[in-house]
């Protein structure tokens, strides 16, 4: 006798045995707070590296960190020439950043300050309709982000903007936020500015932009329809390319970002395989796929 599995569990369908909302004593607010809560430590961590980078200010080559990393400008401009044969970002400005703000570069605002919402939404709803996965997806994004994080303070990395007001490559704008000017939302630019001067200036290598990007497409993939993956890969990529166009990473950032969200992917799936194998299987609980 031949079975036939079930379908995959899409995004809004729900699966595990711990998913329903309705089925918790928490409401919705408090279920998202609840949800929300390990990402306090990319906080946490995020604010610790700043304070160790601070000795080197804007960019002061000739200090050091707190734990005596001093900073890289040239090395990954060099290996981005080794790549393509140029410096892309200076590349990419030169024939596409000239003149008033135009209608990529809204795209290129909007794609970039995604990234401020992607891992907090792409939790809520592993939290409300992806219950069985939620410790997997929490476990890439903490390996990603606290591993990339950790990177920063053991090879602090001027940005390409930072390197071209340094004078090491050609000329480089931080453009951003220019795109908002655009759509006529001068207090979204402001407030992107005014978060991006309070930030960690040489926190370049690797790109967590590019890497949580490339996390989200990893981790809904198994979940979502094709037309849905072919969005998650665009998204991907189309951040990729505003990084680098932007002036806030070189190719290599990206790069390094890619392989770090992957190998957090499969850390994570890693860890819930052997949860799985530890404890005897529920007949009735879905699959990795959300299959039964």
């Amino acid at each position: 006798m031949t079975t036939q599995a079930g379908p995959r569990t899409r995004v809004g369908e729900g699966g595990g045995p711990d998913d329903g909302a309705s089925t918790s004593r928490h409401g919705p607010v408090a279920q998202l707070l609840i949800a929300w809560s390990p990402l306090s430590a990319i906080l946490v961590a995020y604010w610790l590296a700043q304070w160790i980078t601070a000795p080197l200010g804007d960019g002061d080559a000739d200090s050091t960190n707190r734990v005596g990393a001093g900073l890289h400008v040239l090395g990954p401009a060099r290996a981005d020439e080794v790549l393509v044969g140029t410096v892309p970002t200076v590349w990419l400005q030169e024939r596409f950043a000239a003149g008033s703000p135009q209608w990529w570069d809204a795209v290129a605002a909007l794609v970039y300050v995604t990234h401020f919402v992607a891992i907090p939404l792409v939790t809520a709803v592993a939290w409300f309709a992806l219950r069985h996965r939620f410790r997997e997806w929490v476990v890439a994004v903490l390996t990603m982000s606290l591993v990339g994080i950790v990177g920063y303070i053991g090879y602090p990395a001027a940005p390409p903007w930072l390197a071209s007001e340094r004078g090491d490559i050609g000329d480089v704008a931080r453009i951003s936020g220019i795109g908002w000017d655009v759509m006529h939302l001068d207090v979204v630019r402001r407030l992107t500015e005014l978060g991006q001067s309070g930030s960690n200036p040489v926190a370049a290598m690797p790109s967590l932009h590019a890497g949580a990007a490339l996390l989200v497409a990893l981790f809904l993939w198994p979940s979502v329809s094709r037309s849905m993956r072919a969005a998650l890969a665009a998204y991907a990529v189309a951040m990729a390319v505003t990084l680098v166009y932007t002036g806030e990473h070189y190719v290599v950032d990206v790069l390094a970002g890619w392989l770090l969200a992957a190998l957090a992917a499969a850390a994570a799936v890693a860890v819930r395989r052997g949860r799985d194998a530890a404890r005897p299987r529920d007949p009735s609980a879905p699959d990795e796929r959300g299959a039964p």
